[in-house]
């Protein structure tokens, strides 16, 4: 498979670099699909999880990042999965509609909430999806409970501990800057997710980026910046992963480095890489649907 990884690396670079445009009909219509699916609630463990779900078939959970609710996927890349499948969007700990319960925030707390909202809905064993800070949620749970999970989809993922190349301190200055007004901060978010040439070509991210619905507290912020950092990592564990796994990274992103895409490939034994050329930490805004059609064919070969 490690072949695979090199040709999808290669190959895809030049072909998606081509494909920037979005579809303005095609947003607005994934958009209504999405904003149409009802939020529904489940209790696991200490907290009440708000979920959608979208599609039918065999089930793709997905974890969203760092200051992240679900209604901040993209909906054509949401849309392009739920083709085949049946996805699962929610609400970390404390973020948007889900509650914040009594224990306290980590990585591995949000792995264990994940693994207990997967069996709430009734599955032993599924697909995963993780974007950011939710990618290192999915590479901890997959380590912890590897016979929950079928497959894995790590998109923006660093390996923590002493092999995670780091963002730059301006960045991350950047990123954790809860001042301002709510536009203030959603302008500064938005910078660090699109590479500035894309933004410069793209002026209206309205016509690719979805309006914000949920709110996320500074406080659960700030806990939520604590689990990442005081996360020991898994840059140790990484060869004990069996689980398929497909690893997404841009070529630009600030917020994660995609090196850190290249130390996962080659540690992960069962691993394809894909990299995308002008992709920024938020590349699934750019290239929604390149990005889904890589994950479905992923997902139907591994599996």
């Amino acid at each position: 498979m490690k072949t695979l990884t090199l040709l999808l690396s290669v190959l895809l670079l030049p072909l998606l670099a081509q494909a920037q445009s979005i579809d303005e009909a095609a947003f607005k219509a994934a958009l209504k699909q999405v904003q149409a699916a009802p939020v529904q609630h489940v209790t696991v463990g200490d907290i009440d999880i708000a979920y959608k779900s979208l599609g039918q078939g065999e089930p793709l959970f997905a974890i969203t990042g760092n200051g992240d609710t679900m209604d901040l996927w993209s909906p054509l890349f949401i849309q392009g999965l739920a083709q085949g499948r049946k996805v699962y969007l929610f609400d970390n700990r404390g973020a948007g509609l889900t509650t914040s319960g009594s224990k306290p925030f980590s990585i591995e707390q949000f792995a264990k909430d994940t693994a207990g909202f997967i069996r709430a809905m009734g599955y032993e064993k599924t697909d995963l999806l993780g974007f950011s800070m939710g990618s290192r949620i999915a590479a901890q749970l997959t380590i912890d409970q590897p016979a929950l999970i079928n497959t894995l989809v790590l998109y923006g993922c660093a390996p923590g501990g002493a092999a995670e190349i780091k963002r730059s301190a301006a960045v991350q200055q950047r990123f954790a800057d809860t001042s301002g007004t709510p536009e203030q901060k959603a302008q500064r978010m938005f910078s660090l997710l699109i590479p500035e040439r894309w933004r410069q070509a793209h002026p209206d991210p309205s016509t690719y980026f979805p309006p914000v619905t949920e709110t996320i507290s500074p406080e659960v912020r700030a806990k939520q910046n604590a689990a990442v950092a005081n996360w020991p990592g898994i840059d140790q564990q990484l060869l004990s992963i069996r689980t398929p796994t497909l690893i997404m990274a841009g070529t630009e992103d600030e917020v994660v480095p995609p090196g850190n895409a290249l130390t996962l490939a080659r540690q992960i034994r069962a691993s394809w890489l894909v990299r995308f050329r002008d992709g920024g930490h938020g590349m699934m805004y750019q290239f929604p649907t390149q990005m889904a059609e890589v994950v479905n064919t992923f997902l139907a070969t591994a599996n």
